[in-house]
């Protein structure tokens, strides 16, 4: 787990191992435990990393890495979990290994497979490997783009790449510029670029998840995916039952890899389901098998960010599952005097170098203490809502969706299901658009994976102008045939939209404070199946993630499993508003750049958030549709 740079020269210029140290110490916080450069024979290729140790805490897992025969060079950022079954059938087929690492089987294994050794590996990662003997650079990502993979392509100059985008502002000879249509879009549609290959910056783009890239000297020779989901599905048993035991084995697993470590390793808890499930699980495997292979002495804490007296607070839920395991808690208070929170923001703002819909800082609560304590892995819940109908929208589209059928009992199920997921003084409104008429929310979503945006449904004047996103090309989104009606919405969200974004944030979030994020439900193995599943498997019965809750039976406390209730990990902005940010935003809406912005109405936003003082009648909706906006403009005034 590291930041990883490189510079790969066409036009016969010799890279400089300045240029690449520039790139490298951008992303120090990726890895403070050291650092490498490496300039091929050639000179026209430099290679950079960063190193974060995790296995083999030893300098012989140093990077820039080279094969035993000299001809091989990689840098890699991320976790190989299943290296030593590989290890041990590499070693099979006649290879040595000198060191306990990771990073040396991904090299052996693309010696004996080639490029196909992608298929082999059950982890996350990003990496370039140099070729001497072809002379070919590999870059490749992993399925779902957990560890990520910037890149500018010069055509007839350069390939330069980095971990972070914030990399490119270090490039010399290099301006880096926002592409004013891509942030125009951005503040309409935070989901919208990042699992796209897009960014904010022009020219700078992002190597899509489950995709590779083959460069020679004359540029980029291949580009293109290299796994499907849709493509790798496999045979579900007909019963239920058999179906849960399938899905609860296989959890169990990618939980015993994730396991695996030379440091600390802790978990990231806020009381949900997904989280919950993922530490109760640890607990539930240590205590049947506390002699793991690599299991590290320190894994029992669960870090839980609280928000005191807010409505995002979620601590008597996670107490509860600390009590039922015997867990260590370690609770943060995200709440901060107003300077702190202001300065934390702006601060941040920079860091992420995103338009995100609430302010990402609240994730430095948690990772940052965790470093504080000693620790450098958390075991977290991610990838779940966004497969298993986690979110309120899915639902309704799911409910829409099986209406326009005709399963008038399923809908029903469905409606029920949606409306306890919400909270009480919610459901009056919600009942009325649950019986709205066409265009159908499954319409509507699919219109925007098309690249269609909604307007903040709050503002009375239009905030946004057509010229703001013209001209704008997106690669289209493609949904599989075998996903049909909501079940391709889904497919989309987990692959194209929503979960790629959460996992460029949560990366930037845990490497800026030297931690490394493991997902046992994006073990790829868990994924094919899920997507695998009939519908009804994974939402019905009155519930959500239907087969995650029954493989938690006598594992989670039953109100943790069976809680319906959503609760977003999101900032508190109503009460930051009405409280520590409202100097900040009068000021920043009242600003000649904000009033006279290109990217939106400024004067329009301006006089929409006067009113809700004036009225002090703030509501979520208002609050998260607001924040993009400010985001933006807080990221690029200057």
């Amino acid at each position: 787990m590291c930041g990883i740079a490189g510079i790969y020269r066409m036009t016969g210029a010799a890279v400089a191992p300045a240029e690449i140290k520039a790139l490298t110490d951008a992303i120090a916080h990726r890895g403070p435990d050291g650092e490498g450069c490496w300039i091929a024979p050639s000179g026209q290729l430099g290679l950079g990393h960063r190193r974060l140790s995790i296995l083999d805490l030893s300098t012989l897992g140093a990077q820039p890495m080279h094969d035993a025969t000299g001809n091989l060079t990689i840098v890699f950022n991320g976790e190989l979990f299943n290296f030593v079954e590989l290890r041990d059938e590499l070693r099979s087929l006649g290879h040595a290994f000198t060191t306990d690492t990771d990073t040396e089987v991904l090299l052996a294994a693309y010696r004996a497979w080639g490029r196909d050794c992608l298929h082999r590996f059950n982890g996350f990662w990003a990496f370039a490997l140099w070729d001497e003997t072809q002379q070919t650079l590999w870059l490749a990502r992993d399925r779902f783009g957990i560890k990520p993979l910037y890149y500018l392509h010069q055509p007839g100059k350069q390939l330069v790449f980095g971990s972070e985008t914030n990399q490119f502002k270090h490039l010399q000879q290099f301006t880096r510029r926002a592409d004013s249509r891509h942030v125009s879009y951005l503040i309409q549609n935070c989901w919208g670029l990042e699992g796209l290959g897009k960014t904010l910056y022009e020219g700078v783009e992002s190597l899509r998840p489950g995709h590779q890239m083959v460069v020679t000297k004359d540029g980029i020779q291949q580009s293109g995916a290299w796994w499907s989901t849709a493509a790798n599905t496999v045979p579900t048993p007909e019963d239920y039952d058999a179906q849960v035991a399938d899905f609860k084995a296989l959890f169990s697993d990618a939980i015993k890899l994730r396991l695996r470590s030379d440091v600390s390793i802790a978990s990231a808890l806020s009381g949900g389901l997904d989280s919950s499930s993922v530490y109760a699980t640890i607990h539930h495997i240590v205590s049947k098998d506390p002699a793991l292979y690599r299991l590290p002495k320190d894994w029992q804490k669960a870090f839980v960010a609280t928000f005191p007296g807010t409505e995002q607070d979620e601590r008597a839920y996670a107490e509860q599952v600390l009590e039922h395991v015997n867990g260590k808690g370690v609770f943060i208070d995200v709440n901060t005097g107003s300077k702190d929170l202001v300065a934390l923001l702006l601060d941040s703002i920079q860091s992420y170098d995103t338009i995100y819909s609430t302010p990402l800082f609240i994730l430095d609560g948690v990772y940052g203490k965790m470093r504080s304590q000693g620790i450098t892995v958390s075991m977290d819940g991610h990838g779940v809502d966004e497969m298993l109908y986690g979110y309120t929208v899915n639902v309704k589209q799911a409910w829409d969706y099986v209406r326009s059928l005709g399963d008038t009992a399923y809908a029903d199920d469905l409606s029920r299901t949606y409306l306890e997921m919400l909270t009480p003084e919610s459901h009056a409104q919600a009942l009325k658009t649950l019986h709205k008429k066409p265009p159908t929310l499954l319409q509507r979503a699919l219109r925007r994976l098309s690249g269609g945006h909604t307007p903040p449904p709050t503002a009375d004047e239009p905030w946004f102008l057509p010229e703001h996103t013209e001209g704008i090309n997106l690669p289209a989104i493609e949904i599989p045939d075998a996903y049909k009606g909501v079940e391709g919405i889904l497919y989309s969200t987990f692959h194209h939209t929503v979960l790629p974004t959460i996992l460029r944030n949560f990366d930037k979030g845990a490497m800026r404070n030297s931690i490394e994020i493991r997902m046992p439900f994006l073990d790829y193995r868990l994924v094919q199946y899920v997507f695998s599943l009939p519908m009804k498997s994974k939402l019905g019965g009155g519930f959500t993630k239907r087969i995650l809750r029954d493989a938690m039976k006598g594992i989670l406390p039953e109100d943790i499993r069976t809680r319906k209730l959503k609760t977003g990990f999101n900032a508190p902005l109503p009460s930051w508003y009405r409280n520590e940010l409202k100097t900040l935003l009068m000021d920043e809406v009242a600003s000649t750049s904000f009033i006279q912005s290109s990217y939106f109405n400024g004067a329009t936003i301006r006089k929409f958030v006067l009113e809700k003082y004036q009225h002090d009648n703030w509501t979520e909706n208002d609050c998260f549709s607001l924040w993009p906006v400010l985001n933006a403009h807080l990221l690029l005034k200057n």
